[in-house]
């Protein structure tokens, strides 16, 4: 039996797919073309990448994370492991992901791996225990700080603008390397509050079952992807608008409201993703399609393949590096990450004909192990 049919594929295909948006989020980070003036072509791509990934990828991330946190508690107690055991598995795997992206975030700021480790370490032991009533209401009240922070804590929300000023542009390796190291010890911690509430999710989304048997969830999964999606996408138009310069005439309180309605309504978006890519299952079952096999063996190998995005990410568009950042606009900047994530695709899909597991993933396997 293969490793895909071992495994449920909703999840694995979901961060497959997953890892496409991160791309889409992360490539244009490294534009900085200082003689290029702003076109239309670079302010729909920034509105549509406003509306449909930007805030609405890493909300996808820690439901799956927090999915994933529940399947490894489970299996602990399905093998009779004690919960002490079970706890120092998460603490383990936790301070791992620490070091992992603290290195991850001398390439790149705005690391992730950091803020599940961070999660993972001191919190995953406490939600884990937790009923469903008291997840639900915990994840309103994170969702009610994310709201109300959110404007003076954005991710992604800047006015179009081809010169980026991220850490991700400076010239000097070294001197950008160590601005990111600093800037990720403070950035890690305070950006858990706007992840646990996807993390949260992610648990409640495994203790029912509903992307391990979406067959059974189907008119639920339906309504899900539908609500969630289209909430996730009218909640986004207005910050796109903003960002992309369609829509300059606003003042603060509208820029600030626009900030939080963006951010709180990607998570509907997470969700949404995720039930679409479960409807997707459905309509797959029975059916051998070496693309779709292709994308879950990616998301068996996420971790190491969420590194690997980043490094060619530098090698192509960093001014130290390929430099290819000071030459192009939003849409190639979206058209590399594309590139990127076939090759991801393409790499996966041979590593898992060889059974080649991802490194990274093998890394924390070992480390965090009773």
């Amino acid at each position: 039996m293969s490793e895909i049919t071992q495994r449920k594929l909703t999840p694995d295909l979901a961060r497959g797919f997953m890892l496409l948006f991160i791309a889409l989020a992360h490539a244009n980070q490294f534009i900085f073309s200082t003689e290029r003036g702003i076109t239309l072509s670079d302010q729909l791509t920034v509105f549509f990448r406003q509306v449909f990934i930007d805030g609405r990828a890493f909300p996808l991330f820690a439901i799956l994370f927090g999915y994933g946190l529940h399947q490894v508690f489970k299996g602990q107690e399905r093998k009779g492991v004690s919960w002490k055991k079970t706890k120092g598995i998460f603490k383990r795997r936790g301070a791992w992901m620490l070091v992992i992206g603290f290195f991850h975030a001398t390439l790149f700021f705005a690391d992730i791996i950091g803020v599940y480790g961070f999660i993972a370490l001191l919190f995953a032991s406490i939600f884990l225990r937790l009923s469903n009533r008291n997840i639900i209401a915990m994840t309103l009240v994170f969702l009610v700080l994310v709201g109300v922070f959110a404007p003076f804590m954005p991710r992604g929300f800047d006015a179009l603008n081809m010169e980026v000023t991220t850490s991700a542009t400076i010239a000097n390796p070294i001197e950008a390397s160590i601005t990111r190291m600093f800037d990720w010890m403070f950035y890690t911690p305070v950006l858990s509050y706007q992840v646990i509430p996807g993390v949260l999710i992610g648990i409640l989304v495994a203790r029912f079952q509903v992307i391990d048997n979406p067959k059974s969830h189907k008119k639920a999964l339906m309504m899900v992807a539908i609500m969630g999606l289209l909430l996730s996408t009218a909640g986004g138009i207005p910050m796109a608008l903003m960002s992309s310069l369609f829509w300059t005439s606003y003042n603060n309180v509208l820029e600030e409201t626009a900030k939080s309605l963006h951010t709180v309504t990607g998570y509907a978006g997470g969700v949404g993703w995720t039930a679409l890519v479960g409807l997707l299952v459905i309509k797959l079952e029975g059916k051998s399609v070496s693309f779709i096999k292709a994308i879950a063996a990616l998301g068996q190998r996420s971790l190491s393949f969420y590194l690997f995005q980043s490094i060619l990410f530098v090698f192509i568009l960093a001014p130290y590096a390929g430099g290819l950042g000071g030459q192009i606009n939003q849409l190639w900047s979206d058209l590399i990450a594309v590139f990127v994530w076939g090759l991801s695709v393409i790499m996966a899909h041979y590593m898992h004909q060889k059974s080649i597991k991802g490194p990274f993933e093998t890394l924390l396997r070992k480390k965090s192990a009773v």
